[in-house]
């Protein structure tokens, strides 16, 4: 497995599978948007806490509880947001979605460019091709594009391991 892109879980931790209580080939892929969100949900939360804290409300209730539900649930959420690669299948976890596709219902793994074509903001995404004709978009993988042609190299090794994985599966 490519150790750039894989992180080791934590002692202790029970996925199943190995007989150390981990999965064989466990892999745990995450992006650069992780802490990107992280550091906004940061800031619109502390957002809230300042409205809070200064007393300010004068009818804007509801503006300083919806900045800290979101600002708190996006903070939380995403340092855990990535995706999981083992011998079951892979388990994507996002700030807003979780899913759980295994091995056997998977029918290809690709990526997609998101954005302008050429643009500023042009970004290449890993999709799950699921058997009942889904795609499950790996947002949280996604990444930038640079250079000539327009690739994202940590995205590539991300899905060069999935795609590791899913032929060891025997897909």
């Amino acid at each position: 497995m490519n150790q750039a892109v894989m992180e080791s879980a934590s002692e202790g931790a029970d996925f199943g599978g190995g007989h150390d209580g981990f999965s064989e080939g466990l892999a745990m892929l995450v992006g650069t948007w992780n802490w990107i969100s992280f550091l906004l949900g940061l800031l619109v939360l502390s957002i809230g806490v300042s409205g809070l804290a200064l007393g300010e409300f004068s009818g804007n209730e509801f503006t300083v509880t919806l900045t800290l539900a979101v600002g708190g649930w996006v903070s939380i959420t995403a340092p855990f947001a990535g995706v999981r690669v083992d011998d079951r299948g892979i388990r994507y976890r996002g700030i807003l979605k979780r899913a759980t596709v295994p091995w056997e219902k998977i029918r290809s793994i690709s990526v997609d460019h998101v954005g302008s074509s050429g643009g500023l903001f042009e970004a290449e995404m890993p999709v799950v091709k699921v058997a009942e004709g889904k795609d499950l978009p790996l947002l949280v993988l996604a990444g930038y594009t640079s250079g000539q042609p327009r690739v994202n190299e940590r995205v590539r090794r991300q899905v060069a391991v999935m795609r590791e994985e899913f032929a060891r599966a025997g897909r």
